[in-house]
């Protein structure tokens, strides 16, 4: 299919951006990397008047460490982070899961910040931004604002982001020592959709561990390290807890039976690599 008729703007700063998005709200839509946008107009599940693209605004490719977080601004892309020789040792979490993202053609033009506000429950990167604790920085024409990972996804493709606000920049971590991150997924080929994915970071004190493609938006759950902890109690109450219903793929009953025992993979590769530091 071809997509509906708009209208197309090419952005030179943000101050543009958020005086189109005030004016036009669900009716405007960002471009920055288009993986996702294009197949939904093409699909027609979208109809917007107007794209506003965003790749030509000066310094909004950037990445930067700045305390003891990473800052990543909306044309970064996910490529880039990829090849990025530092991303395995700052961000081993995202390094080790942003190769499962489709394929490199995708990886060449998706961009970090549009996978996130996407909110496909499905992605890798939100299920990372979600393990990860990390967070978002929105702005509208009056205001800026930023959201916690935990607030920001509300269901499928549905996120906290208003329409008239647009993601300015995204906020992670940086790898603390002594705590290990580990990634795993599942899929019916590499490269497609995850039928499960696993996020798990731990450390002396805590577990913190994340599923993403069982339910309509990633979730996750942690836990104290106690010598006494019984980690297959911890993941079967976990799987449980999570409203998981049968899809054309898989049951709820597999995707329960894949967050016990790939779950337990996961965190147990983290914590050996935990170890290991």
């Amino acid at each position: 299919m071809k997509p509906p008729p708009f209208d197309y703007f090419q952005a030179k700063n943000i101050d543009e951006v958020l005086s189109i998005l005030n004016d036009y709200g669900d009716d405007a839509q960002i471009l920055a990397g288009g993986q996702s946008l294009v197949s939904m107009l093409n699909m027609r599940l979208i109809k917007p008047k107007i794209i506003i693209d965003i790749n030509f605004i000066e310094n909004t490719d950037y990445i930067t460490v700045k305390n003891k977080s990473i800052l990543i601004g909306p044309t970064y892309r996910q490529l880039d982070l990829e090849k990025r020789v530092k991303s395995k040792f700052d961000l081993p979490l995202i390094y080790e899961a942003i190769h499962y993202i489709g394929h490199t053609q995708h990886r060449a033009r998706g961009t970090i910040i549009g996978s996130i506000c996407h909110g496909d429950p499905t992605s890798e990167l939100p299920l990372c931004f979600l393990a990860l604790n990390g967070k978002i920085t929105l702005r509208n024409k009056y205001r800026k604002r930023q959201v916690d990972a935990s607030n920001f996804f509300l269901g499928p493709l549905i996120t906290a982001i208003e329409t008239n606000e647009i993601a300015t920049e995204v906020e992670f971590p940086i790898c603390q020592k002594e705590t290990g991150y580990a990634f795993e997924e599942i899929s019916e080929k590499f490269g497609d959709f995850a039928i499960a994915s696993f996020a798990a970071i731990t450390d002396k004190f805590k577990t913190r561990f994340a599923v993403g493609g069982v339910s309509d938006k990633p979730v996750a759950t942690e836990w104290e390290n106690k010598n006494n902890l019984n980690l297959e109690e911890k993941l079967h109450e976990f799987a449980l807890s999570i409203d998981i219903s049968d899809n054309q793929h898989t049951s709820a009953v597999y995707k329960r039976d894949l967050i016990r025992k790939i779950g337990s993979k996961t965190i147990k590769k983290a914590i050996k690599r935990a170890n290991q530091i």
